[in-house]
Formats: C-alpha cells, sequence, structure tokens
C-alpha cells in the first residue's frame, strides 16, 4: 500500500513511521519544510491512504495567532486530502473539538468538515492527550514537566475548577497506542463516521499526573499554582472509545522517562 503521511517529522509521525518499518507499506512522509500545505496541493492519484498529522497544535498560541491556526488546520487540511483524490484520508482531530472553547480546537473542528466535504473514503480520530517515548517537538504537560525538571518548579495552571481536587481532568494515552490505532485504520475499511475518540478510557486530574510522575521519576521538583490558562477546558474525556483502539499502556507508562535521561536532574 502507498501511505503518505503529513507531520512526518513530528512526534507521532515519527513513531509512526517507526512502527510501520517492517511493513511492505511504502511511505512518503514530506516535513513540514518540504511541503507547505497552506499553499500547495500535490496532485497525486495513486496513493492508497494519507495520514494527515501535520498542524498547529498549542493552545495557549491560538489564542494569540487564530489566524494562524485557520490557515493551517482548515487550508492546509483541504490542500491535503486535494491532493490525494482516490486516497482513503485518516485525519488527526483533537478531542478538544468536544468543547472547542481556543481557536486551536475550533480550527481542528472545521478542518473535521472539511474532510467529510471533500472525502468520501475517511477515519476522523480525535486524539486525547498523547504522552510516553520521546516527543520530538514536546508541547503541553510533557514540556511542562521537562522545563519543571530544570527550574525545579512546576506550575499547574489553575485550581478552582470545579472537579474533586481543583485541577482539570483529562484522558493521556500513550503515543505507541495511538499509532496502533493509526496503523489498525490503515489496514481495514474507513469508519466514514462523525468521529473516533482515541484514548485510554480513563481521566486524571492534572495533579494525579504530575503526582504520578513524580512517583514513577522521583521527587524532582516542587508543585505551585497559577492562574488559569486561556482556552483550557476543565474536562476534557471521552463519550466513549473507538472501536480502532484498544489502549495497553498506564498512566505510568506515560509519565517515565528514560533513565539515561533522568540521571542529570538527580
Amino acid at each position: 500500500m502507498k501511505l503518505v503521511i503529513t507531520g512526518g517529522d513530528g512526534y507521532i509521525g515519527c513513531r509512526l513511521q517507526e512502527k510501520l518499518k517492517n511493513t511492505n507499506h511504502k511511505i512518503f512522509a514530506p516535513t513540514c519544510k518540504k511541503w507547505d500545505i497552506t499553499t500547495e496541493s500535490r496532485m497525486d492519484f495513486s496513493v492508497d491512504c494519507v495520514i494527515h498529522l501535520a498542524g498547529l497544535v498549542k493552545v495557549n498560541e491560538s489564542v494569540k495567532n487564530p489566524l494562524d491556526y485557520y490557515n493551517v488546520n482548515i487550508i492546509g487540511t483541504a490542500n491535503v486530502v486535494k491532493s490525494y483524490p482516490k486516497a482513503k484520508v485518516i485525519f488527526a482531530s483533537t478531542g478538544a473539538a468536544f468543547n472547542p472553547t481556543s481557536p486551536y480546537a475550533r480550527s481542528k473542528l472545521a478542518a473535521e468538515d472539511v474532510v467529510r466535504s471533500l472525502s468520501n473514503n475517511y477515519t476522523i480520530f480525535r486524539f486525547f492527550n498523547i504522552g510516553g517515548g520521546q516527543p520530538t517537538n514536546p508541547v503541553g504537560l510533557h514540556a511542562a514537566t521537562l522545563k519543571a525538571l530544570e527550574s525545579k518548579e512546576f506550575t499547574i495552571a489553575g485550581s478552582d475548577w470545579n472537579t474533586k481536587d481543583g485541577t482539570c481532568v483529562r484522558d493521556y494515552v500513550h503515543i505507541d497506542d495511538v499509532c496502533d490505532a493509526i496503523i489498525k485504520a490503515i489496514n481495514l475499511p474507513a469508519a466514514n463516521s462523525a468521529f473516533e475518540p482515541i484514548g485510554s478510557g480513563k481521566e486524571y486530574t492534572i495533579l494525579e499526573y504530575i503526582n504520578t510522575f513524580l512517583k514513577v521519576n522521583g521527587s524532582l521538583f516542587n508543585i505551585k499554582y497559577g492562574p488559569r490558562r486561556p482556552g483550557d477546558n476543565e474536562e476534557s474525556k471521552l463519550p466513549f472509545l473507538s472501536t480502532f483502539m484498544e489502549p495497553k499502556k498506564t498512566l505510568e507508562d506515560i509519565v517515565r522517562l528514560d533513565e539515561s535521561f533522568l540521571h542529570k536532574f538527580r
């Protein structure tokens, strides 16, 4: 099968290519530098499946620069889908689309409409909070924990949310489980459904996540609280688990860092 993976140099794209290495698929994975999806289409009728992972993903940044997010995530998605008219499309959307309070979430929600309008053979994955492995471009909670290793302090955004400990609730899923779901979607018929939620099916507060991180990796920083972050949702939970998803990894697996990396912070 001939595959195109956009965002091939990103977090999911890199790990997905590793997992597909010993298969019979022929893979083309253009980087963002080699293909500006906002301005260029690449017509190719021979592609069997396109996994569209490229996009902008930072909530805070989207609040400051919404037009960039609408351009890349909406116009860019249209160009990608148009480039492969006969291909099955697997689109990386977000769990934030269930409650789109940021330009990032709204851009992904609109991009889903683009996929449904331009393709007759698609699977729309709404990814929840992905962790584990070695992110090539760490963002979100993983990036914040890495910064905290250096500063010795982790700041949780908001302590007054209406949750059991006052911090936001999220579903965290391991990168390997996510990639396994994508591979399953490559090999099976397209869902052609409104969306497919991809997560672990378990929810934890930010404080629970951080406490688990410190339990697994050691007490490497202190916790403090700051103001809420613009664009944040109080809760992000799966309404149901996609049939493409078979989560095997735990929260401990997600937060665990490599010992060779950790030793310099101990």
